[in-house]
């Protein structure tokens, strides 16, 4: 299976709860660039997940739009931030040919790609605004993904 890690892109700083922080205008564009950037990867999900924060589901409905998968996305509580990468394994479909997006939070995500790929966590892992890492892993197991890469989002424009 191959995971693409996303963090959601730029949010509002002020809202009635931090969940419901929306995307900026900015951010709006940045999702757009991301989703664009991933089909000129040739990335063909199976599946886009996103956190139950509108930031999170904005920036998953934004790249699907561009992966021309508009209507595809799902919630996952388990990309909410501090819930353990064994959890998020078992929300997700066992599907050994699956190819997965899921949008998610700082600094969940880079705790996520640490544990799958069996990596010490470190600075290097860290996601910028908009930021994608892809974890290749033969199932749903903590420690046996392959890390590929972690690409900020001024490396996808």
């Amino acid at each position: 299976m191959k995971l693409y890690l996303v963090r959601h892109t730029t949010a509002v700083d002020n809202a009635s709860s931090d969940a419901a922080r929306a995307l900026t205008m900015t951010g709006e564009a940045e999702a757009r660039v991301v989703g664009q950037a991933l089909a000129r990867l040739g990335v063909q999900p199976t599946h886009i997940f996103a956190s139950p924060l509108v930031r999170a589901r904005r920036t998953a409905e934004l790249i699907a739009e561009q992966l021309g998968m508009a209507g595809k996305v799902a919630t996952l509580d388990e990309l909410e931030n501090y819930l353990p990468t064994t959890a998020l394994l078992k929300a997700l479909p066992a599907e050994p040919d699956g190819v997965m997006i899921l949008v998610g939070h700082m600094p969940s995500l880079s705790d996520h790609v640490a544990a799958l790929a069996d990596l010490e966590p470190n600075p290097d892992l860290a996601f910028s605004k908009g930021g994608v890492a892809l974890v290749e892993m033969p199932g749903p197991k903590v420690g046996t993904g392959q890390f590929v890469w972690l690409k900020q989002l001024r490396e996808l424009r």
